[in-house]
């Protein structure tokens, strides 16, 4: 009898943004080599002016799947898509996959998944995506928020899963902090609410004169530095381009309060590894964010948009030691019991076992 292989669709673990965090963290973790998953690329980040290179990988994933199901016992394909290119390009894998008979577990990870569903999609569009959704055998979404609206186009929500993202346990001293920083990381678009946050600092800054906002992640650089010159905090907003590795860990180890504005979220990395590391965090109410954060607890959260609230928010965590001290404490315990890799991956592998046990 042929070895069983399960295999991920996805892109590269070593590209920019959050499935390619999950990835690598799956792999990383020894899930990838406990379940035999070989991993299929089907999308790069980086810089493809004319879009060549993204077709020459995923068609090379589309025959790569194939020559898999043809020569191997596979079990289960799992999927990792998020909005528009993405989804187009795993509807077709969702085909492909389905003549073989394999089981299908579609990872959701898209922020703006409901806008493209809605707002890009006409109705004959929308009736090919809640189709594809019917015909896998399981959907994981990253927050009850996504459960809820996920369920509006699944015929059967039992298939429906809520398991969040997880990164590595980081370990900081807190006398490495600098009081006063403030960290973002993430794409800088408006979808982050990066304007709002310049837009917010700003007020902070007159406030507390020692404060600093550091933006790391690439976008649209240009027009937020512009922003930063025009209210005159040019000098205070530091631009570091889009940061990993120890560059990474060195900001999240001096932040002193992590904030994520965004209009739309998933489940976002910058949040967990932000509580991971044991900070201070403000956020918006967006997507799976509640799910992570509990107000006033292990964070502070206010209305995406609300410049004020944000403004007010980063000036209290700045002053009260104290509170800053106690949402830290509480980020990093809520961690540990709810995202860690020790608390996320058993629910991926009773998912696995569940699905090959009705093969």
């Amino acid at each position: 009898m042929r070895k069983l292989t399960n295999i991920t669709l996805a892109t590269s673990r070593n590209g920019k943004g959050g499935v390619a965090s999950v990835v690598y963290k799956l792999h990383d973790s020894g899930f990838f080599s406990k379940w035999h998953v070989k991993h299929i690329v089907t999308h790069v980040s980086g810089n493809d002016r004319f879009g060549f290179l993204r077709v020459m990988v995923y068609l090379s994933a589309l025959i790569i799947t194939f020559f898999t199901l043809v020569l191997s016992h596979v079990g289960i394909a799992h999927i990792h898509m998020s909005s528009r290119g993405s989804y187009k390009r795993k509807a077709l894998l969702v085909k492909l996959l389905r003549l073989f008979k394999v089981k299908i577990i579609l990872h959701l990870h898209g922020a703006e998944f409901k806008e493209f569903y809605h707002d890009e999609s006409e109705k004959k569009q929308q009736i090919k995506i809640a189709k594809i959704f019917n015909q896998v055998d399981r959907v994981i979404v990253l927050s009850s928020q996504w459960l809820q609206w996920v369920s509006t186009i699944i015929d059967d929500s039992s298939k429906i899963r809520v398991i969040y993202n997880s990164v590595d346990s980081l370990t900081f001293d807190r006398e490495s902090i600098q009081p006063g920083t403030i960290l973002f990381l993430g794409r800088l678009g408006g979808r982050k609410g990066v304007a709002d946050l310049i837009q917010a600092f700003y007020q902070v800054h007159k406030k507390v004169p020692n404060s600093r906002l550091i933006l790391g992640g690439d976008g649209d650089l240009n027009v937020f530095k512009q922003q930063a010159k025009e209210l005159g905090i040019e000098e205070q907003v530091i631009f570091l381009g889009w940061v990993n590795g120890q560059d990474k860990l060195d900001w999240l180890a001096r932040a002193d309060v992590f904030c994520l504005p965004s209009y739309n979220e998933g489940f976002p990395m910058g949040v967990l590894e932000a509580m991971s590391a044991q900070k201070a965090i403000i956020a918006s109410r967006a997507g799976g964010i509640p799910d992570a954060i509990e107000d006033e607890k292990s964070g502070l959260l206010f209305d995406a948009g609300d410049v004020a609230e944000l403004s007010r928010l980063l000036t209290l965590a700045i002053d009260n030691r104290s509170l800053n001290t106690a949402l830290a404490k509480n980020a990093k315990s809520r961690f540990e019991a709810k995202f860690s890799a020790q608390a996320i991956i058993p629910q991926l592998d009773a998912l696995y076992e569940e699905l090959l046990n009705e093969l």
